[in-house]
């Protein structure tokens, strides 16, 4: 109850900052809040629970306004003390960051979205407000990695204009992080040319002018907040899955790109740090597959000529763990728990190496259920390959389906006899694995009563390109050989569909279990881009999605651990996300209230962040 009431009092808090705020910053033209009135007093002393709050000009301005009551809210909730804390700038010293003084800083970040995968042309007003800022100071963040979107700023209709709207709206998330003491990293999410993290992107690399108004309005964004030290700095894209010829001339397009975007920031402004991250995939130029893979030895970092430069890399190791549950993800059938020392990772690349190619196929013109058999296998046990079984659904059409029930993989001995069954679903209830299109068509679905046997079974449909659905890896054991088998229906106008079992063969580096040296390893295969070359490394997201904290999977095991490794490493960070729908601290529409926090992740967060400062 008490929890409840220090919310809703934050809340009346936001209201009455939001309009102060306002008032302070002149975005209600022709008001003012007059000291003689009474009405600051009175706003102050409802604020504080004080008889006489008002009348005091805090900040030093020569005026009582609502910048006075701001920095009087952050009083009451910082025990008496107001901390300004931006007498200077955060700069990089090798591989630290620093403050004014030389003292190492720290970014302990929290992520406000802002709901910029639209591309929204107004400001989210049930996003967050001044309370969030001031919640996130209490809970032990110093940061956030504030998202921004390129339509909030200037419109396609008329490029390298620029609306005010955006920038007010920037102003008053700026005041409500200054009396907070929170800092913001600027982090462009949503760029002209497109969303990059799936691949949607594309125009941003293959048509030369929205380089040019990217670089636009990050060098006008600079201009305007050149002296302002509540900005760590600014993240010039989000997640580039830049598109090229090859995977190389990716990586040469971006770092092109990223320098041209820090030269126009640096024409106006030397104080800020710039946030640059290492290329997140590769893309075709007709934007319809990427590559996920790394193509330098350095993780796909990329160097930029500035000394005032952090490297950002993100970190939702292992995917099919953080983002199970999710069909936008492609883990909607995923059920992994954190930690799993029967579940294997790969460390470092993963590429497919081959298939059962030479198997049964499906009869396209029949309808009726169908036995078929993958060739056998033999994978090497080296501790360099690993297998999967895959339900492979090729071009069955906009209208067509495949569907697959008893799905099984088997082992066999040298002489080939039957060993063991490693992976056995009849789809008796809902179970779905791990999707993936060549085209983005297509999807998975869990048909109920459609299975071989009356009960469930697997379907994938829609699908216009190659493209399957796969089970976690498996360990192959020498000299063994492995088969994919199972009944199958198809219904299909296509005589070019080709749905059959088959067993994958994955290359990896090495083989690990879903633990904590797994989580280690992969956060150190990205810190050791700053020890080679004595620059900052910064994880500018990590998180866990909602499913990882149902049912005991973990996801307060997975964040503690990767909180503890940052720690240890000394290495910033940023969690994604306050108010979200799939990864927030808070989910839900309106503002964030505590019927949609998610109380575990809450705890873990504090607990974590307060061990930070011992």
């Amino acid at each position: 109850m008490q929890m409840q009431i220090q919310h809703q009092l934050r809340r009346v808090a936001a209201a009455l900052l939001t309009a102060a705020v306002a008032v302070g910053t002149g975005a209600f033209s022709g008001l003012a809040l007059e000291t003689d009135s009474g009405t600051l007093e009175n706003l102050q002393a409802f604020l504080l629970g004080k008889e006489n709050a008002g009348g005091t000009d805090c900040n030093g301005d020569g005026v009582v306004d609502g910048m006075d009551l701001a920095l009087l809210r952050q009083q009451q909730f910082d025990g008496g003390e107001i901390q300004d804390g931006y007498a200077g700038f955060i700069r990089t010293d090798g591989k630290l960051l620093v403050d004014e003084n030389g003292k190492q800083y720290l970014i302990k970040g929290m992520a406000i979205g802002n709901d910029v995968w639209s591309n929204p042309t107004t400001a989210p007003a049930q996003d967050h407000d001044a309370a969030s800022y001031q919640e996130l100071a209490d809970m032990g963040f110093d940061s956030v990695r504030f998202y921004l979107n390129y339509a909030m700023f200037e419109s396609d209709s008329k490029p390298y204009t620029y609306r005010e709207e955006g920038f007010r709206w920037l102003d008053t998330n700026i005041a409500w992080a200054k009396a907070a003491g929170i800092r913001l990293v600027l982090n462009m999410h949503y760029p002209q040319g497109g969303y990059q993290s799936q691949g949607n992107g594309t125009a941003l690399w293959t048509e030369p002018e929205n380089q040019k108004r990217l670089c636009a309005l990050w060098t006008e964004i600079a201009k305007r907040y050149a002296d302002e030290p509540v900005i760590l700095g600014y993240g010039l894209v989000n997640e580039p899955v830049v598109a090229a010829a090859s995977g190389e001339e990716s990586l040469t397009l971006w770092q092109s790109v990223a320098q041209m975007l820090t030269d126009g920031i640096r024409t106006v402004d030397q104080n800020h740090m710039i946030f640059v991250e290492r290329m997140c995939a590769a893309q075709n130029l007709a934007g319809t597959q990427e590559q996920w893979i790394n193509f330098n030895d350095e993780n796909n970092y990329v160097h930029l000529d500035d000394d005032n430069t952090v490297y950002e890399f993100h970190d939702y190791d292992p995917h099919a763990f953080t983002h199970q549950g999710f069909d936008w993800a492609g883990t909607l059938g995923n059920d992994v728990t954190y930690p799993d020392e029967s579940y294997l990772v790969s460390s470092g690349n993963a590429q497919w190496g081959t298939s059962t190619f030479a198997g049964d196929r499906a009869d396209t013109e029949s309808t009726e259920w169908q036995y078929l058999k993958s060739g056998r296998i033999t994978p090497k046990s080296n501790g360099t390959q690993l297998i999967s079984l895959v339900f492979q659904a090729q071009n069955i059409g906009d209208y067509g389906y495949a569907r697959a029930d008893e799905l099984r993989l088997n082992e066999y001995d040298e002489d080939g006899s039957f060993v063991q069954t490693i992976y056995a679903n009849d789809f008796d209830s809902t179970s779905l694995l791990s999707f993936w299109s060549s085209n983005d068509s297509g999807g998975q679905y869990y048909a109920s009563s459609e299975g071989h046997l009356a009960k469930g079974s697997l379907m994938l449909s829609g699908t216009t390109d190659d493209a399957n659905t796969s089970t976690r890896y498996f360990r192959p054991t020498a000299g063994h050989s492995y088969e994919a088998c199972g009944y199958f229906q198809v219904n299909t106008k296509n005589a070019d569909a080709i749905v059959r079992p088959r067993v994958d063969v994955w290359n990896v580096d090495s083989v690990e279990v879903l633990n904590r040296d797994y989580l280690e390893k992969s956060v150190a295969l990205n810190t050791a881009f700053s020890e080679k070359y004595n620059v900052p490394v910064y994880c500018g997201e990590f998180g866990a999605g909602s499913h990882c904290f149902e049912n005991d999977r973990g996801g307060d095991r997975w964040i503690g651990d990767m909180l503890e490794i940052f720690r240890d490493g000394d290495v910033s960070f940023n969690y994604h996300a306050y108010h979200d729908g799939s990864f927030g601290l808070y989910e839900g529409g309106g503002l964030p209230s505590p019927a949609g926090r998610n109380d575990t992740l809450y705890q873990v967060l504090v607990e974590k962040l307060k061990k930070h400062t011992e």
